[in-house]
């Protein structure tokens, strides 16, 4: 029997311009709004949801999405990353032992690449261009090149490419 342990499966999942922005400036997603009619089982949403067992997301993407109308994790496990002191709510906590875990949020998703973290990287393609905002790589050279495994042009417009690190 062996006694290795494995690190958790890492997926990151995302939607942004063709110019690179994951939001628009104040953290503005009022530009995706025209780009929200497909389902989360042609999205994939549905399935990583099912898989991901944590949700690790940083402090900027919290104040964002504790924001929404209604909470789009459901009891999903939170936790969230900062620096800054924060309230706590009902599923955001501190745990132990995930096997898939779901980044959310620019600098998480980028630190994760840069760290060579993140197993499968899908990124929605968002036919607008925003010239300003929130920029997923940052200007960063990220550490491996990206190998894409699948593409899907959704009904929305919207292009789904699910990369993985070239071995």
């Amino acid at each position: 029997m062996s006694t290795e342990r494995h690190r958790p499966r890492v997926s990151a999942f995302l939607a942004l311009s063709l110019d690179g922005f994951i939001a628009g400036e104040g953290n503005d997603l009022a530009w995706l709004e025209t780009y929200n009619g497909d389902s989360q089982e042609e999205t994939g949403y549905g399935a990583l949801m099912a898989s991901a067992d944590l949700l690790l997301m940083g402090r900027n993407s919290y104040d964002v999405v504790r924001a929404f109308p209604e909470w789009p994790y459901g009891d999903k496990p939170v936790t969230v990353l900062t620096h800054r002191p924060a309230t706590p709510r009902a599923h955001v906590s501190f745990r132990q032992g995930a096997r898939h875990i779901y980044l959310d949020g620019g600098e998480v998703v980028r630190q994760g690449l840069q760290a060579g973290l993140v197993d499968e990287l899908t990124l929605f393609w968002v036919p607008v261009v925003l010239g300003k905002g929130v920029s997923l790589f940052g200007g960063e050279a990220l550490p491996e090149r990206l190998v894409p495994l699948s593409t899907a042009v959704l009904a929305s417009g919207l292009v789904r490419v699910i990369y993985r690190p070239a071995p």
